[in-house]
């Protein structure tokens, strides 16, 4: 009886308290000027649907968020549109997830469960990050665009201009690009639930090492503070890039630019890696999903002038070492993870060091920066693979190889002790 009315207080608290978020005119406010925050609260509701798809399930969910809309709009408040319905709709999958988990039997609670602090947890970082970010623009008044802009053009051509004027041309390609880039926290979301629908552990590992991510990714920005092409030529972009030539001369320095300095490295490319690596072993429309984001995370990180190529190509070590510090499956022991971590992270400061202190020495022969790219993603993809291999507990040929080779060994070796 105890446990039934614990089960009965714990379901009046969490209503209670969805009633209190969707009353805030502070909350409302967030959802209206803040697109990471609806954005954030949609993912939820991706996680939500991923774990519990029934009829029945999408009903109480349009009846719950249809409630909590009403209960937003009323009065002074401000009136519904699709950003606080959408922040209701992900509201809405939270206090149901929460439900469910005061009263799912024992054997299911801990899926269920987990779903619900990891939805806790990223509205909370939602939450935020927005003031981390802001406390980063404070920290650091100057941003080092003119380097990370020289670097992408002693490529030879400028990736962010090329595909912000493919957007103005294509308007279709570029709102459902710039959807994907408003939208990453929820292919995390939903490849996490799919890994809790099968791996209970390794989800564990998925949801800390997005849960970390933000909080590191924001302290690397202040070792390399910038904001992206879009604020640094303003309406200028994407039409009017620099000539390379007048680039490669240009004195480059600390500037002061209006926004958050959070381009290096990015923190979107990094979960859609990390999104795209975690789906591994998953059914095929799931890869393929993740696949499409990641696709779509690198064309928009561009397209919408947020970054330049350089925060991408940062993005794969630093997610490598994410990935690796996060492996649970593999001890802390194991080679290939070490490897994976310290590559991860001296590829991580050491391009950041070449940015910022050699810029120029990029400009000697367009094979330099183009080289670097190319062992950069060889070496993070190889290490990521193998990696892989080692906390699933497989084996390999070259493994096996050697292992043959030392027990040939050990059979030739004389026995010294017995001479």
């Amino acid at each position: 009886m105890s446990e039934r009315i614990s089960r009965i207080l714990l379901t009046i608290l969490i209503i209670a308290a969805a009633i209190l978020v969707a009353e805030s005119p502070y909350v409302q406010r967030l959802a209206k000027t803040e697109y990471t925050f609806f954005t954030t609260f949609i993912s939820v509701t991706v996680l939500h649907i991923r774990l519990r798809h029934t009829l029945s399930e999408l009903g109480i969910l349009a009846f719950s968020t249809a409630a909590l809309v009403a209960i937003a709009s009323r009065g002074d408040h401000f009136p519904p549109g699709a950003p606080l319905c959408l922040t209701c709709l992900g509201l809405a999958s939270l206090v149901i997830l929460g439900v469910h988990t005061a009263w799912a039997p024992k054997q299911a609670r801990a899926v269920i469960g987990w779903g619900f602090v990891a939805g806790l947890s990223i509205v909370f970082l939602g939450w935020v990050i927005p003031p981390m970010l802001t406390w980063v623009a404070k920290s650091n008044p100057k941003g080092f665009d003119l380097y990370l802009y020289s670097f992408d053009a002693s490529l030879r051509f400028q990736p962010s201009f090329l595909l912000g004027r493919a957007f103005l041309k294509w308007p279709l390609f570029g709102k459902f690009s710039t959807g994907v880039y408003m939208a990453i926290s929820s292919i995390y979301m939903f490849v996490f639930a799919d890994l809790l629908l099968r791996k209970l552990k390794e989800a564990r590992a998925v949801f800390l090492a997005f849960l970390v991510s933000g909080p590191v990714g924001i302290l690397f920005y202040n070792l390399f503070p910038a904001l992206g092409p879009l604020y640094l030529f303003g309406p200028n972009f994407p039409l009017q890039p620099l000539p390379s030539s007048a680039i490669q001369h240009l004195r480059l320095e600390p500037v002061s630019l209006y926004g958050f300095p959070n381009a290096m490295p990015s923190l979107h490319m990094t979960w859609a890696l990390l999104a795209l690596w975690y789906a591994r072993g998953a059914a095929l429309w799931v890869r393929l999903v993740a696949s499409v984001f990641l696709a779509f995370t690198i064309v928009s990180t561009l397209g919408t002038g947020e970054h330049y190529l350089a925060d991408l190509v940062v993005a794969m070590p630093f997610s490598l070492m994410l990935l690796a510090a996060f492996s649970f499956s593999a001890p802390w022991a194991d080679a290939w993870r070490i490897r994976a971590i310290v590559f991860g992270l001296a590829a991580t400061v050491l391009w950041m060091t070449l940015l910022r202190f050699q810029p120029h020495f990029f400009w000697i022969s367009p094979a330099i920066p183009w080289s670097l790219i190319t062992l950069t993603v060889a070496v993070t993809v190889f290490l990521e693979g193998r990696l892989a291999i080692s906390s699933n507990g497989e084996v390999t040929t070259l493994d096996r190889v050697r292992l043959e080779e030392q027990r040939s060994a050990e059979v030739l070796r004389p026995d010294i002790s017995a001479s």
